[in-house]
């Protein structure tokens, strides 16, 4: 019984294996040429064009959809560029020529000078002080932009005593000598603002500075000696008069920047021109001509392959230049639908040459090394499409 049951069950396993599965062919199926059109005299022959016919037809179709609303062509994006920015052969021509300036500061091969080496001398403002890199570049002195660190004093160990509570430290150091030189008049002491106590000198010491032509009112104080008359308001009037020179990217100061450097002192450009064109009403903060040449410098000490983050520093540079460029084609339609000329536009700029504003030749410079350099050709579709928006707004 059991040997029975076995062979039924390895029999039907065998069966199994020999079972057809779905898409197997069962039933004979002629062999004929696939462009057969005959007569079909039997069920192979039928067979032979059901799945000749079913090869031609597609595997998945679609039934139309009544509520389909057809298709609009999309506007083709013209392929001459905008008449306001620069053409393919001046931008072909500034790539190859920025390409060898580049090569030319990283190796120069004409002038080639070994530095001279002093010790502790700074040529520059340190890479994170970007309020002193701005009154570097604008030609402040040295004093200005690099000015002398802070001596921290040691703390006083021999105090003469702590004191009460309610005096100050400056109290117990005061020098009880000076009341020797002038006796205090109490009855003539006066409150001054705050309550504090304004002390006043008798007549003898009156006396004696009016031998010595100075008045009782300059007399020095216990605390600090005054200026002598006049003397602050010649000072400031001085320096809102001087002028100074703006600092130009030198070879000297170049061969002292690498590329950490020069994309550091780019972000604080571009934060400078994004300050400006939010408060573009203070005179202060203009960007002027050489903010550009040392925008155009810097970009020179920039590696050729860069990563995401420097490439999102530049690109920012580029959008600013963009927006920068916008600010000035708005100013000068403004001027021209005021009526003024461009020869009196001419004359303006010619008053005070030293401080040119950043004009639009520079922004296209520094927009092109960034988007033909690092292949950035998005920015400069960015660019055509505000000239565009500019020009249909304007008009």
């Amino acid at each position: 019984m059991s040997s029975a049951i076995k062979r039924k069950r390895d029999d039907f396993e065998d069966s199994d294996e020999e079972e057809p599965s779905f898409g197997r062919q069962i039933l004979p199926v002629a062999n004929l040429p696939d462009n057969y059109n005959g007569p079909i005299n039997d069920g192979a022959q039928y067979l032979f064009t059901v799945r000749r016919d079913a090869r031609r037809l597609p595997h998945v179709v679609r039934v139309p959809n009544p509520y389909e609303v057809p298709d609009v062509p999309q506007p083709l994006k013209p392929d001459t560029p905008h008449p306001s920015a620069p053409s393919q052969a001046w931008r072909l021509t500034f790539e190859r020529r920025f390409r060898n300036f580049r090569k030319n500061t990283i190796q120069p091969t004409i002038h080639v000078r070994i530095p001279e080496k002093k010790p502790k001398q700074k040529l520059m403002p340190d890479k994170n002080e970007r309020d002193l890199w701005w009154e570097f570049i604008a030609g402040k002195p040295e004093a200005v932009w690099n000015p002398p660190k802070k001596v921290k004093q040691p703390k006083g160990k021999g105090k003469k005593g702590k004191g009460m509570r309610a005096f100050s430290e400056d109290i117990l150091d005061y020098d009880d000598s000076r009341e020797d030189s002038a006796s205090l008049d109490v009855t003539g002491q006066s409150v001054g603002d705050g309550g504090s106590v304004v002390l006043t000198y008798d007549d003898p010491d009156a006396s004696m500075s009016s031998e010595h032509g100075v008045t009782s009112g300059s007399l020095p104080t216990p605390r600090a000696t005054p200026a002598r008359p006049g003397e602050g308001d010649v000072g400031s009037s001085a320096l809102s008069t001087e002028v100074f020179t703006p600092r130009e990217p030198t070879p000297a100061l170049l061969s002292r920047v690498d590329h950490r450097l020069a994309i550091h002192l780019l972000m604080y450009l571009t934060n400078w021109v994004n300050h400006h064109l939010r408060h573009p009403e203070h005179m202060s903060n203009r960007i002027l001509e050489v903010h550009a040449r040392w925008m155009f410098a810097l970009l020179s000490r920039v590696d050729d392959y860069v990563g995401a983050d420097d490439m999102s520093l530049l690109r920012n540079l580029a959008r600013a230049c963009i927006g920068l460029l916008k600010e000035r084609m708005w100013k000068k339609t403004f001027l021209a639908q005021a009526g003024v000329a461009e020869q009196e536009q001419g004359e303006i700029h010619e008053a005070v040459p030293d401080v040119h504003v950043m004009s639009e030749r520079s922004c296209w410079m520094v927009i092109a090394a960034i988007v033909d350099v690092w292949a950035q050709k998005d920015l400069w579709q960015d660019a055509e499409t505000m000239l565009r928006e500019h020009q249909s707004q304007a008009l």
